[in-house]
């Protein structure tokens, strides 16, 4: 007997991760799909979001069980983060950090939360950065918030994902205004740098300051 193709899931590309406002998912109204079709915020300015990217401070962080809930503020609103599995990047968070949030909006006795995919500290000057970005409201924090300096050691060449490899040369290459997509191709020991690039972007891990140009976060 034939396998049942109606049982599997089709294949679709995954949705972009839009940078947007807190107060935009707050706001906003989540619509509950059938099927294999993922749910969505349609926004107030009838933006339609599956996967959001979000700069934010975190505020508070909670464990219960395997459960680990953790509040956002980017100065527009809060809203809370929950990770249902282990996550090493969680673990680290304290409040007061600056963190890169990327994930899926979810819905729960119509109360709207989000459900990490990636989870990144950054430099407190990327919120400034995002705050030009989006007209936010610029977030400040007491000195006794900000989380203490904690220097990772340098790992192998070698033990590096490809995706830590690329982030490691744009640094080294970048002089403070980008580097060329195609000068990182050039310089780059790996075959599928293009597409590796590409992924980042739609990640949120670096990001087009300039056209056909890239920072990273």
């Amino acid at each position: 007997m034939k396998p049942d193709s109606q049982n599997k899931p089709p294949s679709q590309e995954r949705s972009i991760a839009v940078k947007a406002k807190i107060k935009d998912i707050l706001e906003g109204q989540y619509f509950v799909e059938e099927g294999w079709t993922p749910n969505y915020l349609l926004t107030k300015n009838n933006k339609k979001i599956s996967r959001v990217n979000i700069l934010a401070i975190v505020l508070n962080k909670e464990n219960n069980g395997s459960l680990t809930s953790f509040q956002l503020d980017d100065g527009t609103g809060k809203i809370t983060a929950r990770s249902f599995e282990e996550i090493p990047a969680i673990n680290d968070l304290n409040i007061g950090t600056s963190v890169l949030i990327i994930g899926r909006i979810r819905e729960y006795n119509q109360e709207k939360y989000l459900s990490p995919e990636i989870i990144k500290e950054v430099d407190k000057l990327w919120l400034k950065h995002r705050s030009l970005e989006l007209n936010l409201t610029p977030i400040t924090i007491t000195p006794e918030e900000t989380p203490p300096l904690i220097i990772e050691p340098k790992k192998e060449e070698e033990d590096l994902l490809p995706s830590q490899k690329i982030l490691n040369l744009i640094k080294e290459l970048d002089q403070g205004q980008g580097i060329s997509i195609e000068e990182v191709i050039s310089n780059s020991s790996l075959e599928n740098t293009e597409q590796i690039l590409n992924r980042m972007i739609e990640t949120g891990e670096i990001f087009q300051n300039l056209p056909g140009k890239v920072k990273v976060l």
